[in-house]
């Protein structure tokens, strides 16, 4: 006997008796060949079972200054795959030499593509970036997405003496560290 179970936001539940089953599975962007495991003991007490399956996806987020292809690059900015509330899901993907943070094993599918969301949690120290959650599609099985980091926009820091209203401070050094 042949039972469905619908996956919504990662779960799904059905009656089930105790009983050995084969396991396929028809994900919309994924390799459904891929479903692990193929098989599943159902027992009596357990009622919890878990799966797992794999995409073959490319998505690469190229970071540079002005967020074009031909931008000076920015090395460590870093980003997570997120779910669509932002929150963080497996290692961090950090920008290479060339300013791009790939993540393999996305999702694709010419017509309906899952949505992918990611966030930047952090830049090279010296650029400026945007921390909101943004979501993409993958039609094909590689895609890359232009990102800018603008450089800091330049601060003026004065010092004064505490005593003497408005008397600058000749020299000397104020370290920030964030």
């Amino acid at each position: 006997m042949e039972k469905v179970v619908n996956i919504i936001n990662g779960t799904g539940t059905s009656e089930l008796i105790n009983d050995t089953y084969t396991v396929t599975a028809q994900v919309t962007g994924y390799d459904n060949t891929t479903i692990d495991p193929t098989s599943l003991t159902v027992e009596e007490g357990t009622n919890n079972y878990a799966f797992t399956i794999s995409a073959a996806g490319t998505l690469t987020l190229h970071v540079t200054e002005d967020g074009t292809t031909t931008g000076t690059p920015i090395v460590g900015a870093t980003f997570y795959r997120t779910d669509s509330t932002g929150t963080e899901y497996g290692s961090s993907i950090i920008t290479d030499s060339n300013g791009d943070a790939i993540f393999d094993n996305v999702p694709f599918d010419a017509k309906n593509a899952p949505t992918i969301y990611y966030k930047q949690t952090a830049s090279d120290g010296d650029h400026e970036f945007d921390s909101t959650v943004k979501s993409t599609t993958l039609a094909t099985d590689t895609s890359t997405i232009e990102i800018q980091n603008t450089p800091g926009a330049t601060r003026t820091i004065t010092l004064t003496d505490a005593n003497y209203a408005n008397l600058p401070i000749d020299s000397g050094t104020i370290t920030l560290t964030n």
